[in-house]
């Protein structure tokens, strides 16, 4: 072989290495340790709304970041969870069909609903609230009269056990209380903390009294009751910290009695 040949096998060589070492270098990374899918609906301040850059802000979200910080100090390995922006009624079924680990979005037990539960996490309602003005001043004032509520929601239930109540079902809550504040509805039955919220910040005036009382949880799929202890040993230590008081006091929500 003659060394014209041998030096042009080796500049092949050498450039061949170059563009290995080129494509390597540009290649994604793979994001280090364990992630965790969660559905949420970002209509239900406090527990998880859109800031104006259109993140996911609130309760659950700040929760949400502690828990990152046990998993990843307790599992040995980093541990990230995401939030999944969906409509409320979709998050179950998106759990069941494997598209999202978890769900975290003001769930409050239903037996029909078939999903692991974690233990509960912060104590709740539903109540109703009216426009400023309405001559509705008592729950017994609400019998006969047109409400709205979320779909799939157990605010949903609780406003059909009014008797003879007709009940609308919509999607977003934010869209509910639009529509109460352009008198569309003669009242809303919502969950305690989003009522409060809302009665803060608008015209609306929140009746004395619940219609359901209740807890929040965190479901999974059925069965997959791995993911739930996880959970479950976070919410244990949540609970005890001092960062569960301060948040239920920041978002205005009721702690679990100790």
């Amino acid at each position: 072989m003659n060394l014209k040949k041998v030096f042009a096998l080796a500049g092949s060589a050498t450039l061949a290495l170059s563009m290995v070492a080129c494509g390597n270098s540009n290649a994604p990374q793979e994001e280090a340790g364990k992630t965790l899918t969660i559905g949420t609906s970002p209509d239900y301040e406090p527990y998880e709304s859109l800031d104006k850059d259109g993140n996911i802000v609130g309760f659950d979200p700040d929760m949400v970041k502690l828990f990152e910080e046990y998993l990843t100090e307790s599992e040995g390995e980093t541990y990230h969870l995401e939030f999944v922006q969906m409509d409320f009624d979709n998050i179950i079924t998106q759990i069941q069909g494997n598209q999202v680990d978890l769900g975290i979005s003001g769930f409050t037990y239903r037996e029909d609903r078939k999903v692991e539960w974690s233990k509960a996490y912060l104590g709740t309602s539903q109540v109703a609230v009216v426009p400023e003005g309405s001559s509705i001043k008592t729950l017994d004032d609400l019998k006969g009269k047109k409400l709205a509520a979320q779909t799939g929601a157990t605010g949903e239930i609780a406003a059909k056990e009014v008797e003879g109540a007709e009940v609308v079902g919509l999607k977003n809550v934010q869209d509910i209380m639009n529509a109460l504040a352009a008198n569309q509805y003669d009242a809303a039955i919502v969950d305690l903390g989003v009522a409060k919220n809302y009665v803060s910040n608008a015209k609306f005036v929140m009746l004395e009294g619940s219609l359901m009382d209740e807890q929040n949880y965190i479901i999974a799929k059925e069965g997959n009751k791995e993911v739930i202890e996880l959970m479950n040993k976070c919410i244990e230590k949540f609970i005890a910290s001092e960062d569960y008081i301060k948040l239920c006091e920041q978002y205005g929500l009721a702690p679990l009695a100790q």
